[in-house]
This record gives structure tokens, sequence and C-alpha cells, in this order.
């Protein structure tokens, strides 16, 4: 059912740029508040929010994850009318005029109507619109997958000091991507659910934990397998950056993260044979050659070097590798990367980087198990070629522009050629970059079994 506009929209920037609006639906009890961005047309013409394709997306495998259903939540959105007919609103990160006059939208609509409910645990923020008006913070990018405090409340401000947790009592914010966006980036699927699975741990209590003691410090030996993370002054030339410090971690428990000072400890005894694990090899095993008193050469014929990046991708073709993505999907504890620009968090920083390295790596060693062909193209492929990259890294290579942009160009055009031919085969206009056109057409028309994965 249709509802006008009310007093509470008088004052809005869009007061008179959308007809109706779309209240939200808070329930008696609910533990966890959806929210999105505004209506679309067929939420206009119910009267509910999330009731259209992204709403029917949300009642399948997210809910599932999450163990909720949506009579179990409340639900709504950030601006709760269709400006000008259209589901498309300003960027809530511009600077132009219309971007402020959004930004004064979603402050006036909070005020109106967005008061979170009593009992509410957690909100569940999907895209820019929805983030900036529950934390303050538009960049969903930045912070999906992470836990931020409720705009307004006591805690506010706290998690950019420190790896924020949750008091009981406290609202929090889980930061996720909008589902709609999954229709034109799918590649984002895995990650957002990722982020809902989180959801019922949120409600136990069970993540984000507090980063364990670290204990600063050398020790006489270190366990067979560890990550190995370095921070250094950048230089013109790599390999005269300075060693600021350098962090190891061998497990989750409470003072087995070691942090020390390179110009003030001595360097740990490394048995030859050690497994080490990076995050990016080329940016650490010169420092780490330095302190084992080993050249780089040496240290790849003494030890097992793992690259967290390269490892993921040879099983994952997601666009980002980096630790703070990594780690978003697989660390205990909540986001750690922004405290390297925060005074005197540079430890805290560094022990929560080794930390989220070792979490990553088993989790990524127990999806190579799952997928043995990805565990071959890694250490058949992509691990030997680390010595090679590290070496490129340092030498630095010449890169051919225009014959790259030649190569681009025709790998564009087999991607083309590949599109028409892959339509022609199946008979209509299939998208090969879509995983649903592809997966409809392999399991369903042409009734093939998806492939099972041993658990």
């Amino acid at each position: 059912m249709r509802t006008l506009k009310g007093p509470g929209c008088v004052g809005c920037p869009f007061q008179h740029r959308g007809k109706y609006m779309v209240p939200d639906e808070n329930r008696p009890g609910a533990r966890v508040k959806i929210i999105g961005q505004n209506p679309g047309v067929e939420e206009e013409e119910e009267g509910r929010p999330f009731v259209g394709a992204t709403g029917r997306a949300m009642a399948g495998p997210y809910f599932q994850v999450a163990a909720l259903t949506r009579d179990e939540c409340s639900i709504g959105n950030v601006i709760r009318c269709r400006v000008d007919g259209s589901n498309e609103l300003p960027n809530p990160k511009g600077n132009l005029p219309a971007d402020q006059e959004l930004r004064n939208a979603i402050s006036h609509c909070a005020r109106a109507y967005g008061q979170v409910p009593a009992g509410t645990q957690l909100c569940v923020a999907q895209g820019d619109h929805a983030a900036l008006g529950t934390t303050g913070d538009a960049s969903s990018d930045e912070w999906r997958g992470w836990l931020v405090p409720l705009l307004g409340t006591r805690d506010h401000g706290r998690h950019l000091s420190e790896p924020w947790v949750p008091e009981r009592g406290e609202v929090s914010v889980l930061v996720t991507v909008h589902l709609a966006r999954l229709f034109r980036d799918p590649q984002l699927t895995l990650p957002t659910l990722h982020d809902w699975s989180k959801i019922p741990r949120i409600l136990a209590g069970k993540w984000p934990r507090r980063p364990p003691r670290f204990h600063y410090g050398p020790v006489p030996a270190w366990p067979s397998r560890f990550s190995f993370d370095t921070e250094y002054v950048p230089a013109h030339n790599p390999l005269a950056a300075e060693l600021l410090r350098y962090s190891l971690c061998a497990g989750t428990g409470d003072g087995q993260t070691i942090v020390c000072e390179a110009a003030d400890h001595v360097p740990p005894v490394v048995a030859p044979g050690s497994v080490v694990v990076t995050q990016y090899a080329p940016a650490d095993v010169h420092h780490f050659a330095a302190l084992t008193g080993r050249t780089v050469a040496q240290v790849f014929d003494d030890f097992t070097i793992d690259d967290l990046v390269i490892k993921h991708a040879a099983l994952f073709a997601w666009p980002e590798h980096n630790l703070d993505f990594l780690g978003s999907l697989w660390a205990s504890i909540n986001r750690w990367k922004h405290l390297r620009e925060v005074q005197g968090a540079e430890l805290l920083y560094a022990g929560c980087d080794a930390l989220g390295e070792w979490e990553v790596d088993v989790a990524l060693e127990r999806e190579l198990t799952r997928d043995p062909q990805s565990r071959r193209v890694y250490e058949t492929i992509d691990r030997p070629a680390i010595p090679s990259l590290v070496e490129a890294q340092y030498a630095g290579v010449r890169v051919d522009r225009a014959r790259l942009k030649q190569v681009m160009g025709q790998l564009d055009a087999e991607r083309v050629r590949a599109t028409n031919q892959a339509a022609a085969a199946v008979g209509w206009p299939i998208n090969l970059n879509s995983p649903d056109q592809v997966g409809h057409q392999i399991y369903r028309i042409n009734g093939l079994r998806p492939p099972g994965r041993k658990r």
C-alpha cells in the first residue's frame, strides 16, 4: 500500500522529488536490521522495502548463510522515497552540489525515520549510501566485510584507533555490498556471501575477537611454518629501503605473535626447511635474507617461500588479492590495516598483520586441500616463479607499451569472437562474464552436473 509523504519529509532536499514514502519495516525484538539505498519501482508500488529483484535475491542464499528469515529482521533504506522516479542516486562520496544534497537528505531521513529499534544488535549496511547513513563513512569498498560502531553511539570513532570489538549492548554495523550491485558485478558474490555468513558469529559474540597479547622481543628458535611481515621506509631503490621492524606469527594463541624492532633485537634462529609465509614476497624476502645472514638465492635454497597474493590468485579470479581484502574473509579480528596511519599504533598494526597473514594462510591451505588442481598449479607453476618475481622487482622490467596495447587489443577481439561463438552455439545472447548465465546454460539447459568437491 502506497504511503504519501508525511510531516517528517518537510525540509528534506528530496521532499518534492519523490511522491511516495516507503517506510521501514521494524519488527519488535529483531536483533538484525538490514539497510539498503532507496526503494525501486516495485517497492514504491507495494509500499514495502526490498520486495523487488534485490529482495528476492536476499531471500535466497544470503538469508540462508545468515541463518535468518525476513520475518526475523527489521528492514529499510536510508532514503525512503524513489527520487525523480529513478533507482539511481548521486555519489555519496562526491563533491558536486547534488552529492552534498544527497548527504543532507540521508541525514534528514535518518532523523525523521531512521531510528534503530530497541533490541537491535546488528545493522547490515548494503552499499555506500547505507554505509554513510549508518556509520558516517561512505566507503563500502574500503570497509566491506568489517564491523563498525553505529553512528551516534558512544563508541563511534574508536574503531579508527584499534581493531574494534563491540561491547555488550552496543549496536554495530556490518558493511557489505548492495546486492543489486551483484547483478552487474558478479565477481563480488562470494565475498558478499562471506559477509552474510558472519552474521550468526557476530550475534553470538564469536566474531570479531580481540587480538591476542603480542610478545615483543626475540625468540631463540621458530617453528617450522610461520608468517613473516616487514615494515620499512620506502626508497627510490628498493634495495636501500630501511627496515623498521618485522613481525612473525606461528599461531593465534597469546604470546605467539612476535614483533621485533630490527635495530634493537637479534633475529631469531630460523631452521633451514621452514615454510615462510609472506603477503608479498618481493617486499619481504630481501629483508628476511638480511635478518638471517643469507643472500636472496640462499633463502630460496634453504626455505620454502609462500606468497599469499599468488596463492589466492591460484584459487580465485577476484580483482583484489591484498591482505585487507583477504583478512575481510578469513581473519578472526576486525579491520586493522588503517592503523598504519594512526600514531602510536605501529606495533599493534605490525602484530595484526602477522596474525592476519597466518589466519589467511590457514584458510587458503584449506581451500587448496579442497581443490587439488589449484594446489598443483600453485606448487608446480606459481610458487617456483616467485624467485623470478623477486628478482624482477629489484632489477626492473622495461615494458613495451605499444606491444602491450597491441596484445590487449588482440585479447579484446578474442573475447568478442568467443562471445559471438558462444551465442551462436547456444542460440541466445549469453554473457560469458556472468556465472549465472553460464551456469544456467551448462547445468540446467545442457543438463551437466556441477562438479562435486570433497570436504
